[in-house]
């Protein structure tokens, strides 16, 4: 079977503190539900995703339409993932949300290689946000400030105390941020993301904002999140908006690398790398063969179709993120 890039149906996520902007988004969401996460790209198990039903993107265009990614695994092998390897479950090894925070998140943090080894009901989850959208004077929360000490983070647990230890930083469209997992970390209300990460929902939460928001209150995880904390992770990265036409690299770790495309009435060639990749629009418009993705769409360009060329009418921004080779995820 011969593919070539397809789409896929998202999977939309109620979060307390979700809203309705992901219909600019061309999301339909369902009447009267605050919607935080459309999980553009999914293959988790059905156990370990807490708020997804079911947490597997259907592919929706192409000759794997009503597929999982599992299955299209199962179907395609090499000419999905060429050498990247899929998830000992053999699942698809990546998970790429669009988060809209009507309200601040929980303040929460996900567990690092040393605890996952030690803990194997625990998932490692890595992950990175590019600011899509801001409605507000709105920030994004990672890492500790200066001088904060970690038995007093590990005290403030559950509490507001926690939320003057955090680094705040303004919320810019077009920011990259890469958050290691072990960050502290929470998006503030107003701000919308394009979060890629390893394929985990394991999330230990902090502290909720349960009496700002008047929110019912959820699980906190004193011991789990305390045992996870790493102050000042190394490879956490930061990067300022750019105006400039052209490709920037945002990050490449581990398990994943991402680029950003700013590009007007013309043809773009991907990176090239003998893994698939992923592509999501943020502003405007692309083709991809005969594939037209408006802002918001998002559509996966297998291994075997690496000379699929993208052409931009107008202008328009979308990401490119693809897959380490040799990483393998539980």
């Amino acid at each position: 079977m011969k593919l070539r890039p397809f789409t896929l149906d998202p999977v939309l996520v109620v979060k307390p503190w979700g809203g309705r902007r992901l219909e600019r988004y061309g999301k339909t969401l369902p009447a009267d539900a605050a919607i935080g996460e459309s999980w553009e790209v999914a293959d988790l198990p059905d156990e370990v995703a807490a708020d997804a039903t079911k947490p597997q993107s259907l592919i929706s265009s192409g000759p794997l339409a009503g597929h999982t990614l599992q299955s299209a695994i199962e179907i395609a092998g090499d000419d999905l993932l060429g050498p990247v390897q899929p998830t000992a479950g053999g699942r698809f090894p990546l998970l790429v949300k669009l988060l809209d925070a009507r309200e601040n998140l929980s303040v929460q943090v996900h567990p690092p290689a040393g605890y996952v080894a030690a803990h194997p009901e625990a998932r490692l989850k890595t992950e990175s946000w590019y600011v899509v959208d801001v409605e507000q004077d709105g920030v994004l929360y990672h890492d500790f400030v200066d001088g904060a000490d970690l038995d007093e983070a590990q005290t403030a647990i559950g509490t507001p105390a926690i939320v003057p230890l955090m680094r705040a930083v303004p919320a810019i469209v077009g920011s990259f941020h890469h958050v290691p997992a072990g960050t502290i970390h929470s998006l503030g209300a107003g701000v919308m993301v394009a979060e890629v990460q390893t394929p985990s929902d394991t999330t230990y939460r902090l502290y909720d904002w349960a009496d700002e928001y008047r929110r019912a209150p959820r699980q906190m995880h004193f011991e789990e999140g305390a045992a996870s904390i790493v102050m000042h992770p190394e490879g956490a990265i930061s990067l300022p908006p750019i105006a400039e036409p052209g490709v920037r690299d945002l990050t490449s770790n581990e398990y994943y690398w991402m680029r950003e495309h700013r590009h007007s009435e013309t043809a773009v060639d991907l990176a090239g790398c003998p893994g698939p990749a992923v592509l999501m629009v943020i502003e405007g418009s692309i083709t991809v063969d005969d594939l037209e993705l408006a802002t918001g769409a998002t559509a996966i360009v297998p291994a075997c179709a690496a000379d699929t060329r993208i052409t931009v009418s107008g202008t328009a921004v979308f990401l490119e993120i693809g897959l380490a080779a040799q990483t393998e995820l539980a």
